[in-house]
């Protein structure tokens, strides 16, 4: 009797603080950088990603192309006895970035440095185009083509001023690398509408990019698969999965909810460091010892966070804290967490959502094909997580099961999930106290 009243009010405990967690991601604010692209952005999932920003002046249309730094070590030095980024980055952009107004080149002023936000590169130009007799002559054909011969997964968001006087993001990757636009007499930028189907498909193309480039939700992904021994626990698993994200999308691209990027990013970590140590510390029925050990270390995580003024307030911490504390308590042993792991798998996904869908929120979807390009991103999505989940289990995590010892067994199991314990601990500690 007192054994199931007290699992029953740790399930609600647990309840309870799965909605504290939440909270601060759901209500914190989007943060923007001067370029116009968020920074918690760039810094997701460690993507290759670079950002531009452009508008008609009367020096010409003018250009502030933004990249991470370490984005720039990918391509060869200038000099390699004297290395500059800048120096690089620069040369770089001169030869990758071209615009033609009727088949004539655009002449460009040559890219130059200007002040970035920390971690981060900017560059400047301004392009001349020929002035033309043919009334109605008004398309510029924009090709960006930087750093996708280093990186295939590149993505680059470019952001043109639209016909409303606002900025409109389009995307660029290693299969499109044009883009033709109409300059307006007040200076707007309007790309071409290329159609239902075509954006449909071009955004199923970018989120197969996406996930398969988003190391952290493959290494989550890769936890889950530590958690399971039956393909039919795999396909509950994916589908809460599914479900979850899907949602957090959809709400946060067509931007019903705004969350705060730093937040989420580190919440990812903490879901990571999660199901890693169910996968170490439930087979030996001591989770409750791993969430009152990393509740101690959340409170002095949250003390310290004060000093920093990071992005995490401290209902959050305390959210963490009480999450920690519940979860381990109610997770007596490893039955426990595969009978609760696909509800806490649509929690977590909710939060992974939000990952995904940063990529559509900074770049901007079209305002005309809202629907198809969020719904193409999505199977996109889908698509390079089934494929994952699919060549890493019958590659491997069934042949594991079926033939390995129960001693080998375990011996791989604990090796993956301290690797991922640590790496998750990583990405959390790093995202919420910078």
């Amino acid at each position: 009797m007192l054994k199931s009243f007290v699992r029953a009010c740790a399930q609600k405990l647990f309840a309870g603080a799965i909605m504290v967690v939440l909270a601060p991601a759901l209500l914190a604010g989007h943060e923007i950088i001067q370029s116009g692209v968020g920074i918690g952005g760039a810094n997701a999932h460690e993507k290759s990603q670079s950002f531009s920003k452009w508008r008609s002046t009367e020096k010409g249309i003018a250009v502030i192309f933004t990249v991470a730094a370490r984005q720039v070590t990918l391509l060869p030095p200038v000099n390699p006895n004297s290395p500059s980024l800048e120096r690089t980055l620069s040369q770089h952009l001169d030869n990758t970035i071209t615009l033609l107004k009727s088949e004539d080149p655009c002449i460009a002023s040559g890219f130059s440095p200007r002040k970035a936000q920390p971690g981060f590169i900017s560059m400047e130009n301004y392009f001349m185009c020929p002035d033309e007799d043919i009334e109605d002559d008004n398309k510029v054909t924009i090709s960006i083509e930087s750093f996708m011969d280093y990186a295939e997964t590149h993505i680059h968001f470019a952001q043109f001023k639209n016909e409303t006087g606002q900025y409109r993001g389009y995307l660029f990757n290693y299969d499109r690398r044009q883009d033709v636009l109409s300059l307006e007499a007040n200076g707007n930028m309007i790309a071409e509408d290329i159609g239902l189907i075509k954006t449909f498909f071009r955004y199923i193309h970018i989120g197969i990019t996406h996930i398969l480039s988003g190391v952290d939700h493959l290494v989550f992904l890769l936890g889950l698969l530590l958690l399971t021994n039956r393909l039919r626990d795999i396909v509950l698993v994916v589908t809460g999965f599914t479900i979850g994200h899907s949602l957090t999308l959809g709400l946060s691209a067509m931007k019903i909810v705004s969350t705060q990027s730093a937040i989420v990013e580190g919440l990812i970590g903490f879901t990571i460091l999660v199901v890693a140590a169910e996968a170490v510390m439930a087979r030996r029925n001591l989770m409750w010892l791993a969430g009152g050990v990393f509740a101690l270390m959340l409170f002095f995580m949250g003390l310290y966070s004060i000093t920093l003024e990071a992005p995490m307030p401290i209902n959050g911490w305390a959210g963490l804290m009480l999450f920690a504390v519940a979860y381990g308590f109610y997770s007596q042993s490893l039955n426990i967490v595969r009978q609760t792991l696909p509800i806490v798998v649509v929690i977590f996904g909710f939060v992974h959502g939000f990952g995904f869908a940063g990529v559509l929120v900074e770049a901007g979807l079209p305002n005309n094909r809202l629907l198809s390009a969020l719904i193409g991103f999505n199977i996109g999505v889908e698509i390079g997580q089934l494929l994952i989940v699919a060549i890493v289990w019958f590659g491997f995590f069934r042949y594991m099961h079926t033939r390995f010892s129960e001693k080998l067994h375990g011996a791989i199991t604990d090796f993956a999930g301290i690797a991922m314990c640590g790496i998750g601990m990583f990405w959390f500690a790093s995202r919420l106290l910078i």
